[in-house]
């Protein structure tokens, strides 16, 4: 696959979409009253397996109107971020984060989620993990928005049973959901990226017999791009070409050495 990293393609879709809302119990701790954002974990196995690693999800539950942030989040914002508390040998990894949607007011532009979003996390389980049950706890801390943004952090935990096997839990079908929304890593799709002036040109090539009418380019790095400019996608024999414009208060990485 011909991405260099700072270019890496997150999102080719004609729809970003929030994640589906499935109604079950949700063992969570609600953020303080008066605030926008509802937030819980959630397993998506109903137990922990020795030396298994452990899927979980935080989940931020939006009221109308308002959002939370990407891990880019655009011009404005800030990420969601977690800090876990876990027992001995088990280990946190780095939140995986489902396709954002656009948020533009005026000449500003953020990325981010409205309605809900499940942030999937996977833990390392040791082989030793022992006793009738663990406690996995995060401190979450985000920034809830419309057309004013407030602060909001929360304490969670989940208890679950220690058994040698699992089914999926009440939320299985929640983070099965979020993780159809993240990037992949194995497509048969190509893209390359280049500078050419204030402008960067990105080529896809798509899989043969495939086709797309819309696409946006989601950069990892912030201060890369001009996120508020308009993308557009031009066909032609070898793919499509999208020109993307250059923040002009940025810094370029230098995707020549692959990065």
């Amino acid at each position: 696959m011909n991405v260099h990293r700072p270019w890496r393609l997150l999102a080719f879709s004609c729809v970003a979409a929030a994640v589906p809302s499935a109604r079950a119990d949700v063992p969570a701790v609600v953020a303080p009253p008066g605030r926008h954002v509802t937030v819980s974990l959630v397993s998506e196995d109903d137990a922990v397996q020795p030396g298994k690693p452990l899927t979980v999800g935080i989940r931020l539950q939006m009221q109308p109107g308002w959002h939370t942030y990407w891990r880019n989040p655009g011009d404005s914002g800030l990420p969601t971020r977690a800090r876990w508390t876990l027992p001995a040998g088990f280990e946190a990894g780095e939140i995986r984060w489902p396709r954002p949607m656009r948020f533009k007011f005026g000449p500003v532009q953020s990325f981010g989620y409205e309605m809900e979003v499940v942030l999937p996390v996977e833990i390392k389980v040791p082989a030793s993990a022992a006793g009738l049950e663990v406690r996995l706890a995060v401190h979450v801390d985000w920034l809830e928005c419309q057309e004013a943004c407030l602060p909001g952090k929360a304490d969670l935990s989940l208890a679950l049973p220690v058994r040698a096997t699992a089914r999926p839990g009440p939320q299985a079908a929640l983070v099965a959901a979020a993780r159809a929304l993240l990037p992949a890593t194995d497509s048969a799709w190509r893209f390359s990226a280049a500078p050419s002036g204030d402008a960067v040109v990105l080529t896809v090539q798509p899989p043969r017999g495939s086709s797309f009418d819309d696409a946006w380019f989601y950069p990892l790095l912030p201060h890369v791009l001009d996120h508020a400019k308009a993308q557009q996608a031009v066909r032609g024999p070898a793919g499509y070409r999208i020109t993307l414009t250059r923040d002009p208060n940025g810094t370029l990485p230098d995707a020549g050495r692959g990065r």
